[in-house]
């Protein structure tokens, strides 16, 4: 259940955009907090001081015209969560997903667009899968 005040801010929120369901905001939420986790480790243990990684804005409920806006910016359905610049002109694309966590379509074909381009994708439904790839990919010491 959710707290009444985050519940009232919740109703708030959703009313600018789309309506979810209570399960579909504690996913979220769980995959916010594998995220920041993953965005620790990496600050923590990168292997090279310039290796940064950043989120994409894709997330997050907004109104139809902030998200008309962004679009027209170049905002794209689809682009994983995060980037991670690396050396030597690398970089590679994790996306961040809650245990019971799937890909949508624009996901499913971003990450093919990264393989048909040879960029390092990967999909995280924890810590220790997200930890697998960074270090395959070069990222912790």
């Amino acid at each position: 259940m959710v707290p009444g005040t985050l519940q009232q801010g919740l109703r708030q929120e959703i009313r600018m955009t789309e309506v979810i369901t209570v399960g579909e905001y504690k996913l979220k939420a769980s995959e916010h907090k594998l995220q920041v986790l993953v965005l620790d480790i990496i600050a923590a243990h990168r292997a090279h001081p310039d290796i940064i990684a950043f989120a994409s804005a894709n997330a997050g409920l907004r109104s139809a015209r902030m998200g008309a806006r962004m679009k027209a910016e170049g905002m794209l359905p689809g682009v994983a969560d995060l980037c991670i610049m690396l050396p030597c002109g690398r970089t590679v694309w994790l996306e961040m997903k809650s245990a019971k966590g799937h890909q949508t379509v624009a996901q499913m074909a971003f990450e093919q667009r990264c393989k048909r381009l040879s960029h390092p994708y990967a999909v995280a439904h924890n810590v220790d899968e997200a930890i697998v790839f960074l270090k395959q990919a070069g990222v912790p010491k």
